[in-house]
């Protein structure tokens, strides 16, 4: 009986990772969706970086898991734009800008002026790096 509890137990776990550890999918799904369909954004991108949104967004969300401290605030922060840019349909400066009015309002209390600002210096720097790195991911 324990060996059956487990393997099912086992099995769960695996099947609940399918690849990349789950925090890695999520951030790389929410970064996506931030972006995607905005062209002044994907641009921009794909101008500093040199690369897709889908290797952005995968490489930030590595960068991310691998760093730890920062994965829930990230996932917060990205979630919120997200369902800001969906039910208002803004691109993402605009977003950006909502953002920054809720949490000047308090209608936003999960992370600060300051923590929204250091992602996008995340986002910027990044893409800079992965240039550099010859349009892959840098491993540090």
């Amino acid at each position: 009986m324990k060996y059956i509890i487990a393997t099912l137990a086992a099995a769960s776990v695996l099947s609940a990772c399918n690849g990349a550890p789950p925090n890695e999918k999520l951030l790389t799904q929410l970064c996506t969706q931030v972006f995607e369909g905005d062209a002044r954004t994907a641009g921009m991108i794909a101008g500093d970086a040199g690369t897709d949104l889908d290797a952005f967004c995968g490489c930030f969300a590595s960068q991310t898991v691998s760093g730890e401290s920062k994965i829930d605030l990230h996932k917060e922060i990205l979630q919120t734009m997200v369902t800001i840019r969906t039910d208002n349909n803004f691109d993402v400066e605009r977003t950006a800008d909502q953002v920054e009015d809720q949490i000047e309002s308090g209608d936003i209390t999960g992370f600060t002026s300051e923590q929204f600002d250091d992602l996008g210096d995340v986002f910027q720097d990044l893409s800079i790096d992965i240039n550099q790195a010859g349009v892959s991911c840098p491993t540090s």
